[in-house]
């Protein structure tokens, strides 16, 4: 093996991995808490701890929080003296909150909410904790435990109530009405920004998103704006007087932007990202400057950004190379800094220090890592048919011999707007390193559609789902070709979502692909649309809403393309995806079947669009594995 490893990647390291998120950066900057979950977990229900880091030169991450149980959410008093996290250690599947010291010790539960709890978050002043409770619990309603499901009886709006730290009964704050998605307080403890959608629904998110400013004590509220979707970060300003966030401008499709909102009267301004995608927003400590993330083509910069001038300053925190997830966590003094930064030899791990400085990886999640031969990730850019230069990644697999042809994999990511970044593809979801390990070279391809090139390109495929974005993939393919590098005799193609479409959408346009593999692929727009948790959403992405435009939805299905298909074509999913419902596969596989076209359909029950048992997990990877060795041969 190159370089003393002396393992390859295989699908039972795959579903092993332990992933972090929601990174927390104490008041004071001395220490992280942050969450650590299983990738595959061994039980129906899932598992999570809290864990915690020094940020000097002696890290020692450990677990602060152990168990079998789901902790999460952990916020910093302001004092920093204490930890709030979720868990639902009383009672599997219902979240309460509990208090641990900063020292350890044995976390305590505060108080008895009623039902599950959600978004917490302390008061500025530290005289009391918020959370989200859905509205009927707080009513004193129970849940129905009938088999019975009653499509207007199902929502359960969440509103925010207060928690007093003696551990006395919440007290309600607000909205009057809707589901509070997001909020924010800010510095006086009196106001709170909420982010509101009129149902639970996540097709509301699309057209129906509320931005108020609520007052704690008389329950008064106010519409600030309205917002075309969901921002992806809400903070107010150091002065009380702006709120900074990261939403669309609703001004032309996929137009995100960093926007800053005045509380007084509701104007707006907003930067102009240029062919980049902003991710997270932060006020720095003078109210003049935020700090910014940014997909920015493969990499993911961090900026100083003047917000009158739009001037940016690009801070050299991390190595280069791999990808800054969002949101970042800076301390009471905006003066640190600490994030999650996964690349391609590893998931995510623990970056913290000095905003003025370079920060230090605090963590080593995946030591067993360390003995694998992995795939390089190299980036490589083509021509599509119409000229425009699509990005992506090529895997080739360990040790492969220079100058041959190797068997292709095209995999495709979902969204559409989404994207491929330097980041670890190794998990159930994706399947670079497993099938350069098992022998493919793969091509990770971030066709139109995808992010971190500006609102033009994210929006370039609405209205052409499976056209220019499906020949910029078939483009990708055939520079490898010409490059020597991919066999056109032995190609294949597969994506999960989105990618599990496009894949679907191939089989039926082309012949060309020796082998494929549909994960959670949409199959039949019409009745996708009918019964996913996302139809405005999907509907975006079409001339009209399907009531009104059902032609262009049919035309861009899948099952309408059934009789030209040819490619052995294995169809996979999660009976419980209320995304992309079971039915969409179902559909195709049967029309595959009666076709005569070599096909199979492998359901996975309780999950949903995201695995999450780890015995599913590795029984799709290493099915999606066989199905490629079945077709396309690896020459040893």
């Amino acid at each position: 093996m190159a370089g003393g490893k002396s393992r390859r990647y295989n699908p039972e390291l795959a579903v092993s991995l332990r992933i972090a998120s929601d990174v927390q950066l104490a008041p004071d900057g001395a220490q992280v808490a942050w969450v650590v979950a299983p990738v595959g977990h061994e039980e129906t229900r899932p598992t999570s701890a809290i864990w915690l880091a020094e940020v000097g030169a002696d890290p020692a991450p450990r677990p602060f929080t152990g168990g079998k149980a789901e902790d999460r959410m952990p916020r910093w008093s302001p004092d920093g003296a204490r930890l709030a996290f979720l868990s639902d250690r009383a009672t599997r599947g219902t979240a309460q909150i509990y208090l641990i010291d900063r020292q350890g010790g044995e976390a305590q539960p505060l108080g008895a909410l009623p039902g599950a709890a959600d978004l917490i978050a302390w008061l500025p002043d530290g005289s009391a904790l918020s959370c989200t409770v859905t509205r009927r619990a707080l009513a004193g309603e129970q849940e129905s435990t009938s088999e019975i499901k009653v499509a207007s009886q199902a929502d359960r709006p969440q509103t925010i109530v207060r928690v007093p730290l003696d551990g006395g009964a919440p007290s309600a704050i607000g909205p009057a009405e809707g589901h509070v998605r997001m909020y924010a307080w800010c510095g006086d403890s009196q106001r709170l920004a909420v982010v509101t959608t009129p149902t639970t629904l996540l097709t509301d998110v699309i057209g129906h998103v509320r931005l108020l400013v609520l007052d704690a004590r008389t329950r008064q509220e106010r519409e600030l704006a309205t917002l075309p979707q969901m921002p992806s970060s809400l903070e107010w300003s150091p002065d009380g007087s702006k709120l900074l966030l990261v939403a669309e401008t609703g001004e032309q499709p996929a137009d995100q932007r960093v926007t800053v909102i005045a509380i007084a009267g509701g104007e707006r301004s907003s930067l102009d990202p240029g062919e980049s995608t902003p991710a997270w927003a932060g006020w720095l400590d003078d109210g003049q400057h935020a700090l910014v993330l940014r997909q920015e083509g493969p990499a993911t910069p961090i900026d100083r950004v003047a917000l009158a001038s739009g001037e940016r300053q690009r801070l050299a925190l991390v190595p280069e190379g791999g990808t800054v997830l969002p949101p970042l966590s800076l301390s009471a003094d905006r003066q640190s800094l600490a994030l999650l930064r996964a690349d391609p030899s590893a998931p995510p791990e623990v970056w913290a220090g000095p905003l003025a400085g370079e920060l230090r990886r605090l963590t080593h999640l995946n030591p067993q890592l360390d003995e694998v031969e992995l795939a390089r990730m190299e980036p490589i850019e083509w021509p599509s048919r119409d000229g425009l230069v699509i990005q992506g990644w090529l895997l080739r697999p360990p040790g492969a011999a220079e100058g041959a042809r190797l068997p292709l994999i095209a995999d495709v990511h979902g969204g559409p707007s989404g994207r491929w970044g330097p980041s670890f593809h190794g998990t159930w979801h994706d399947w670079g390193q497993s099938l350069a390990a098992a022998g493919y070279a793969v091509l990770l391809p971030n066709p139109r559609g995808s992010t971190g090139r500006g609102a033009a390109f994210t929006s370039a495929n609405r209205g052409d789902l499976g056209g220019m974005d499906f020949e910029d993939v078939m483009a990708g393919v055939d520079y490898l070709i010409e490059q020597g590098i991919a066999d056109p005799e032995r190609l294949g193609i597969g994506g999960w979502s989105y990618g599990g479409f496009l894949t679907a959408w191939a089989v039926g346009h082309t012949d060309r692909f020796k082998a494929a593999v549909a994960g959670a692929a949409v199959t039949n727009w019409p009745s996708k649309v009918g019964t996913t948790d996302i139809r405005t959403g999907n509907e975006k992405n079409f001339p009209g809403p399907l009531h009104e435009q059902p032609d262009a939805f049919w035309e861009r299905s899948p099952v309408r393309y059934l009789g030209r298909v040819s490619t052995p074509t294995l169809v996979v999913h999660g009976e419980a995806d209320p995304r992309v419902p079971v039915g969409q596969g179902y559909e195709f596989y049967q029309g595959l079947r009666e076709m005569g076209v070599p096909t199979d359909f492998i359901t996975y029950p309780r999950q949903k669009h995201a695995f999450h048992e780890k015995a599913f997990q590795q029984d799709l990877l290493q099915r999606v594995i066989a199905w490629f060795q079945r077709w396309i041969p690896v020459e040893q």
